[in-house]
């Protein structure tokens, strides 16, 4: 845990610049308990109304809710939505660069009981024009900034223009894409598209093929977002990341919370891997929650801290067995090196914890992994894996050992049922 908040603490440090599309997302929520006599639609008694930042704005209101310094580019109108937009950006703290050549997008939502019952949309799609002293002021803000966030809806302030003005800083620059702009992403940091994204961006069904292809032709990394099933990061090599959200809620503004913790996870010194790996806790949060939501700074310490916790070493194991089978708790067993975890060891490991009420899981070290598969393993350390395993919430503790087999923690250990690649290789 300690490299994580090592990594963390610096997030108060980092200054992120955030361009793209701005938007007032508003919700309406209240009671359905007739249909209207006018129509066989839905009667709406209106309980609750509220406002919020969208689209840009919420990347850039979860960078600050992360700790971070934040800059933000983009075009709102000089009309009722904009005055609340530029309410709630001085509220929140947000340094916000906003021209007002353009009318301000709405979305409204209409809910009753979580279930949204229909979004209107208000808005015109055109191409946006920073003028001269606007792309001053960006060249300098991004030559100061850490890390850039592209935040690309496809409304026209992400355009050709805006990407060659700040073509210089393309090593540092993050893009939450989309297909119709794919040509003006080639060699940015990273790009996070989603499943339907990636299809749409390289006509290939199969998602990892289309990853590959994206990433060899734009010349840089893709962290693909999976919704339900985490995230994939197509860098030096693939890493699946499984969600560690508890249930699926809503996926508004996930993406958005993914490029603001990956941004300053990167900028405070992670590797791509461990920044990914922030960002896949700081999405596992958000999907949990109503609507357009900032995560907080210690709410992804405080998720951290609980998955780290499961990663224990013998002495501390050894005690938590020996108190768990004081309350009569069945322990069950399973190990081996997970350097590339897929939907079978998920589903596997899954299957496993329903055999008893605590699922340990001893994982191969790096040496031992060697010792295994050979000198080019493992491809993730000892540590990454351990701390994907550990977002899985039907684990419950992770011991790393050295040996090629744990007899010796089996012997030490006692635990009621092993399994092993899916089968059950011995019940206590």
């Amino acid at each position: 845990m300690e490299r994580i908040e090592e990594i963390m603490n610096k997030f108060k440090e980092k200054k992120i610049l955030v361009i793209g599309d701005i938007m007032l997302d508003t919700y309406i929520k209240g009671d359905v308990k007739r249909i209207s006599p006018e129509a066989p639609v839905p009667i709406v008694n209106v309980k609750q109304e509220y406002n919020a930042l969208g689209g840009a704005g919420n990347v850039a209101a979860n960078v600050i809710s992360l700790g971070g310094k934040v800059t933000l580019f983009s075009f709102v109108g000089e009309d009722s939505f904009g005055a609340v937009v530029r309410e709630l950006i001085e509220k929140i703290g947000i340094e916000g660069y906003l021209d007002k050549t353009s009318k301000t997008i709405q979305k409204t939502r209409i809910y009753s009981e979580n279930q949204q019952l229909i979004r209107f949309d208000r808005e015109i799609i055109k191409r946006r024009h920073f003028n001269q002293k606007m792309k001053e002021i960006l060249v300098k803000k991004a030559k100061e900034a850490d890390m850039i966030i592209i935040s690309d809806y496809a409304k026209g302030t992400i355009n050709k223009d805006l990407m060659e003005t700040l073509s210089e800083f393309k090593n540092k620059m993050i893009v939450d894409p989309k297909p119709v702009n794919k040509r003006l992403y080639e060699k940015v940091f990273i790009i996070t598209p989603n499943e339907d994204e990636i299809i749409k961006m390289t006509s290939i069904r199969n998602v990892d093929k289309a990853s590959n292809k994206l990433k060899q032709d734009l010349k840089t990394s893709v962290l693909l977002t999976r919704g339900s099933k985490g995230m994939s990061l197509f860098s030096d090599k693939k890493i699946d990341i499984p969600t560690n959200a508890k249930e699926v809620f809503n996926v508004t503004g996930a993406g958005d919370t993914v490029i603001a913790a990956l941004a300053l996870a990167l900028s405070s010194g992670a590797s791509i891997n461990e920044a990914a790996n922030i960002a896949n806790h700081a999405a596992g949060i958000t999907v949990e929650k109503a609507g357009t939501y900032s995560v907080s700074f210690s709410e992804l310490m405080s998720r951290l801290q609980k998955e780290e916790g499961k990663i224990s070493d013998e002495k501390k194991l050894k005690k938590i067995v020996e108190d768990l089978k004081k309350k009569n708790k069945r322990i069950v067993w399973t190990n081996g090196c997970f350097d590339l975890l897929h939907i079978g060891h998920t589903r596997y490991l899954k299957e496993a914890k329903k055999l008893g009420d605590c699922l340990i899981v001893g994982l191969n070290s790096d040496e031992s992994v060697r010792k295994l598969k050979g000198n080019s393993r493992p491809i993730q350390s000892e540590r990454e894996r351990a701390e994907i395993l550990s977002s899985l919430e039907f684990i419950d503790h992770i011991i790393i050992f050295p040996e090629l087999s744990p007899e010796r923690y089996l012997k030490e250990l006692q635990p009621d049922v092993y399994v092993k690649g899916g089968n059950i290789l011995w019940k206590n």
